[in-house]
């Protein structure tokens, strides 16, 4: 593998227009990233579609989501999950940036959605999502589980928090497919089999499927970071995740 192998976007965040743009397309096979960006007063609606599920995340800004009459509002780094017959109505109280995350459903997905072991729409706030440990990551790290696997059908969703120096060690899950989606914090180095990869904030950034990757922090820099999982294999991706994230039972986060 070649560094120019490494596909990354960045997303342009302060521009003053209100846009739609899809990103890193036909990366990974079923699944879609696009970036909104909304000005205040704005009332978007994002219409149901049966064929995915769909994921926002509010990267910015200040919104109402509303989800069959029920309301949840919300600042920066919050998430809501719907099944594909749920429409959203976002209502931007403030400049925001959105992700909004497509993954196609197959005919086993559907029936795991209709048999209600998920109760949608499946939302919250990034700061109260679960936080869990694991072997490849140091004790200062702070990582959260804001989707785990299982609450919707091969795909799972968290976070990674460090700052230097500290080392997210090289391993590989080629049962997943992955994005990483960085905070506008994030100054790291990203360790992709023997490449070492400058990874800033506000980008995404495909994970090689199979790749022995890992990140490295140094000196003032920070790793803020998504990953988005979109799972090839459930019964043995689950499994590996079951075995590798184990929750703390503690909420952490570092001082400012």
């Amino acid at each position: 593998m070649k560094k120019e192998d490494i596909m990354e976007e960045t997303l342009e965040i302060n521009h003053g227009n209100r846009s739609s743009k899809l990103m890193l397309e036909h990366e990974i096979p079923g699944a879609a990233v696009y970036h909104h960006v909304m000005m205040e007063g704005d009332s978007v609606t994002f219409m149901a579609d049966g064929t995915y599920i769909r994921v926002l995340f509010l990267c910015s800004g200040s919104v109402d989501f509303v989800v069959d009459g029920e309301v949840w509002s919300y600042s920066e780094k919050s998430f809501i999950a719907l099944k594909p017959e749920q429409s959203i109505k976002v209502l931007v109280k403030k400049h925001s940036n959105l992700l909004e995350i497509r993954w196609d459903m197959n005919t086993e997905d559907k029936v795991e959605i209709g048999s209600g072991c998920t109760v949608y729409p499946v939302t919250g706030r990034y700061e109260d999502a679960l936080q869990y440990r694991d072997p490849f990551k140091s004790e200062k790290t702070i990582s959260r589980a804001l989707l785990p696997q299982r609450t919707i059908p091969r795909f799972a969703m968290g976070s990674v928090e460090t700052y230097g120096d500290d080392l997210i060690g090289q391993h590989a899950h080629p049962l997943l497919d992955q994005f990483f989606f960085s905070f506008p914090e994030n100054d790291m180095d990203l360790l992709i089999d023997d490449i070492v990869y400058p990874m800033k904030g506000n980008s995404l950034v495909h994970i090689p499927l199979g790749s022995d990757h890992g990140v490295s922090v140094k000196g003032k820099q920070t790793a803020h970071y998504i990953w988005i999982d979109f799972i090839q294999d459930p019964e043995k991706a689950n499994q590996y995740l079951d075995e590798v994230h184990k929750p703390t039972g503690s909420m952490r986060r570092f001082s400012k």
